[in-house]
């Protein structure tokens, strides 16, 4: 049933805000999620352990808080064709499968399987990190609230790691309605594991909380 109340909820915001693209309304849905069942207890699993982004995603979806989540992460055709371009594929095999590329569209030069989590979307995946190195990934959020607002970062960092976010604070005006902030991941050297890490980004004031999820895996 969970394609459904999806598919209907992305409707109602939709029907809310006509103008948005799927990529916003996507964003909407993800950042505004909730990681707390309905007895504020973390979501667990079968098991009764607590639920990871590999079990639940972003969180269980809210009904309202996509209508006005603040903040926005856009994914453009760009982005996509870009993230062909680091998977490998070069401009002449992307322009064949896609149509939508732009005519003037061609790889860049520096593209590279690292540049793979640049994709805007609204969750972060780094994989393949060594310990005592640092990846850093970027991400553009469009203001959708309202026109004057601040917005600070707080980080959720999983044992082992360190994250850090620059700017850790977004100024938004009637003029500027888009910024761009870096995540910055070091792993540490005393981490052994070979589990997957996982933490979050949120963004947020006085009114919005605008939260993604990452994973970090690593290469001992």
């Amino acid at each position: 049933m969970a394609c459904p109340h999806v598919s209907g909820l992305a409707a109602t915001v939709k029907s809310w805000h006509p103008t948005w693209s799927p990529s916003a309304i996507r964003s909407a849905i993800m950042t505004t999620a909730i990681q707390r069942n309905n007895v504020h207890a973390p979501i667990t699993i079968m098991n009764g352990s607590r639920a990871t982004p590999y079990d639940i995603g972003a969180g269980e979806i809210s009904l309202f808080g996509p209508l006005s989540p603040g903040l926005v992460y856009e994914t453009r055709t760009t982005d996509y064709l870009q993230f062909l371009c680091n998977m490998g594929y070069n401009t002449s095999l992307i322009k064949s499968v896609a149509s939508t590329a732009p005519s003037n569209f061609s790889c860049p030069s520096n593209s590279s399987p690292d540049l793979i989590p640049d994709v805007n979307y609204p969750s972060i995946a780094v994989s393949g990190l060594k310990a005592n190195k640092t990846r850093t990934v970027k991400r553009t959020v469009t203001n959708v609230g309202e026109a004057n607002s601040i917005y600070y970062a707080t980080v959720e960092t999983p044992i082992g790691m360190q994250v850090q976010v620059v700017p850790k604070l977004l100024r938004f005006t009637k003029a500027v309605k888009k910024q761009t902030f870096q995540v910055t991941f070091f792993l540490l050297t005393t981490t052994t594991s070979q589990e997957p890490l996982f933490g979050s980004v949120t963004w947020s004031n006085w009114k919005y909380k605008v939260r993604s999820p990452f994973v970090v895996t690593n290469i001992a």
